[in-house]
């Protein structure tokens, strides 16, 4: 099930669009400021936020800045909904929102954002085949393992090398035809195979934005691979 987060100090804002929202593969959630949201977002998880651009605490621009430098929150979409002014769309264009709507907010274009932001979401969240040698540290030891899968928050390697549940690794691998990948990981599952060998969980604990942008990317050209092109929806 699909969280979503709608944030506004207006109670009739909350209420109007997550009337609008409520479907039965989505969770809606609310606040009615920026404290309140970032607090929800850490606690509930969520993968969409409707922000409006007037809060108590926080603009609503200043609100998705904060979302986007918070590197432990994830992927998450974001609407923002703001003036229907031309002036207004360019000052927002680099807000890190992913889409503005203009107020009032229509019913149909709202439902059918939120949608085509989902489905790409669900899509492109999907462990993928991985199959490179990823370099890896911990504390000051150095060890080699491969990869099996990836998605944009994790990774299950196999190594020889015992890890434990909670232990943090630095990962260094390579995302085919594009770029070496530096970051930390959190060791969440373990398993044995059948050889003995060690398989683990990996989840990503500082993955820079452009390498999630990356790892991002390459998802989508695997599943892009595997799913008939008229079931995808353009980005």
């Amino acid at each position: 099930m699909k969280k979503i987060l709608v944030v506004s100090t207006s109670d009739s804002f909350v209420e109007r669009n997550s009337t609008l929202l409520r479907r039965s593969e989505f969770r809606i959630f609310s606040a009615s400021d920026s404290s309140q949201a970032l607090a929800a977002i850490k606690e509930q998880g969520t993968e969409l936020v409707l922000v409006d651009i007037h809060l108590d605490d926080m603009e609503g621009e200043t609100f998705c800045g904060v979302v986007r430098s918070e590197t432990g929150f994830g992927p998450i979409k974001i609407i923002l909904v703001c003036k229907d002014e031309p002036e207004e769309y360019t000052r927002l264009r680099d807000s890190g929102a992913d889409a503005l709507i203009a107020k009032p907010i229509k019913p149909l274009q709202l439902v059918k954002t939120v949608g085509q932001f989902l489905t790409i979401h669900m899509v492109r969240s999907r462990r993928v085949s991985l199959r490179v040698k990823v370099a890896s540290k911990k504390e000051s030891v150095e060890f080699y393992c491969m990869s099996h899968n990836i998605s944009i928050s994790g990774m299950l390697i196999e190594t020889e090398y015992f890890l434990e549940v909670g232990g943090i690794i630095q990962c260094f691998f390579t995302i085919p035809g594009s770029i070496q990948v530096e970051t930390e990981g959190e060791v969440v599952r373990t398993a044995r195979t059948l050889d003995g060998a060690h398989q683990y969980g990996i989840q990503f604990i500082s993955l820079d934005s452009y390498y999630r942008k990356e790892i991002d990317k390459y998802i989508a050209s695997i599943v892009r691979n595997e799913t008939p092109p008229d079931t995808l929806l353009n980005r």
